[in-house]
């Protein structure tokens, strides 16, 4: 389990770093959590993150299962903002990570409105709903 657990932080530092942009030239809101797999399996997860991320728009890019690890990227039509989501599965809990980013400038509140909205559409499954 620690293996997938550094694969994906991994990815996200390559990610972090395969952009030229300076790190005041974007915003980034991250959300992190964990649930029993009992109640967050990782299919639920992943169609979670789908269903939020469409809600705001976003259109996928990725969406890769690897069993015990879920990638989905997408973004919306135009350019300058992305959402990068990880359904993680660790021993009997299923782990959320989620990064929205925007290009145009640091402080953006619209990666806070985002995160926000595909965080809580991965609780919402959490509970049943």
């Amino acid at each position: 389990m620690k293996a997938v657990m550094f694969a994906a932080l991994g990815t996200v530092a390559a990610l972090g770093m395969a952009s030229p942009a300076k790190a005041s030239d974007f915003s980034l809101g991250y959300d992190v959590d964990r649930f029993p797999a009992a109640k967050l399996s990782m299919q639920a997860c992943r169609a979670a993150v789908t269903r939020g991320a469409t809600a705001v728009g976003y259109t996928t890019r990725v969406d890769q299962d690897q069993k015990t690890l879920v990638l989905h990227v997408s973004a919306p039509r135009e350019d300058g903002r992305s959402l990068i989501s990880y359904c993680i599965s660790a021993g009997d809990q299923t782990v959320f990570v989620i990064q929205a980013f925007d290009y145009s400038g640091p402080n953006n509140p619209d990666v806070d409105r985002v995160k926000a909205r595909v965080g809580a559409e991965v609780r919402k499954a959490a509970r049943g709903g």
